[in-house]
């Protein structure tokens, strides 16, 4: 994809060379972000930002830091003139166009917001953020380039591109040994090692939401997580044991999108793969479920492709 931008970046005259001299065009890098979320009503937004110094309406960019991935650095331009952590969930494409002192090349993904995004704060570049329709973006963007993306970029589908993380609970010790109520028998201190291991590992991978069966087990495995990433821990009874398969998998229909931790026992989540198989999921692997563990099921599209073992952190 590529253009001309229509503001802040209007074509140059060539300047005069000797014959046979081919001209050196300057490229500058740079990338930005697609950045859209669903609404509570569930439709799907697109964030447009306003730069004071051009009067503008336009996508969050910017040029790459010396080393720095384009995906590098439109994670940190994204969070720097929006004030939103991020995650990547697909590259979209690249524009080209002219500015004053060459070419800019820039490198586009589509993005989601993260839990322990700290907000929009108005700064040098940026004096105002909007959440828009797709519609609504569209006649406001000043850009063809950014029109374009928007309009062209598959949001649908990449709506529902995402990782499921299934974890089972941590060590919780003898069931035959416990003499309480077996809902709140809690983590060991293996299990509490366990967890502290998996917080370490989830932490790393863009969760957005988090869910758990209300078992304590299930409860203190991913508490930790929650605190570290500022993200909500929901319990949730479909995850408890019984299972409510129906009720289970209504849930990760719900999470498809996202990245999102189910936290669960050793029936309900074989039970739930079970039936992501027959929807076309396939297992990079042997079938094991031991305590601590994580499946990691890759959606593209709405639709399950692939899963991934994790064996329990060793504590």
């Amino acid at each position: 994809m590529t253009g001309l931008a229509q503001k802040g970046g209007h074509g140059v005259a060539s300047p005069r060379r000797a014959p046979n001299v081919p001209a050196v065009t300057r490229v500058i890098q740079a990338a930005g972000g697609l950045v859209f979320r669903r609404s509570a009503k569930g439709k799907l937004k697109v964030l447009l930002a306003h730069r004071p110094r051009y009067d503008d309406w336009g996508l969050p960019k910017g040029k790459a830091d010396k080393g720095e991935s384009p995906e590098e650095t439109a994670i940190r331009e994204v969070l720097e003139e929006t004030g939103y952590r991020c995650r990547v969930v697909a590259p979209i494409g690249t524009t080209r166009y002219r500015v004053s002192n060459g070419v800019k090349e820039v490198t586009w993904f589509a993005m989601r917001p993260l839990p322990d995004s700290p907000g929009f704060r108005k700064n040098k570049e940026v004096d105002e953020i909007r959440w828009l329709s797709r519609k609504q973006a569209l006649a406001l963007c000043d850009y063809e380039n950014d029109r374009q993306l928007i309009a062209e970029s598959g949001l649908k589908k990449l709506a529902q591109t995402g990782t499921l993380f299934l974890v089972r609970h941590a060590t919780a010790g003898d069931r035959a040994k416990w003499d309480g109520i077996d809902a709140i028998r809690p983590l060991t201190k293996k299990g509490k090692r366990q967890s502290a291991a998996l917080t370490d590992y989830l932490s790393g991978k863009d969760i957005e939401k988090i869910y758990t069966s209300p078992y304590t087990r299930c409860v203190q495995s991913v508490e930790p997580l929650g605190l570290a990433i500022g993200a909500k821990v929901v319990e949730h009874d479909a995850l408890a044991e019984g299972p409510d398969i129906d009720g289970a998998y209504a849930l990760v229909d719900e999470m498809v999108g996202h990245n999102a931790v189910l936290c669960s026992h050793g029936d309900v989540i074989p039970a739930v793969i079970n039936r992501m198989m027959w929807a076309g999921l396939t297992l990079e692997s042997r079938f094991y479920c031991s305590k601590g563990s994580i499946w990691e099921i890759d959606l593209e599209g709405g639709r399950f492709t692939t899963a991934r073992y994790v064996p329990p952190p060793k504590v």
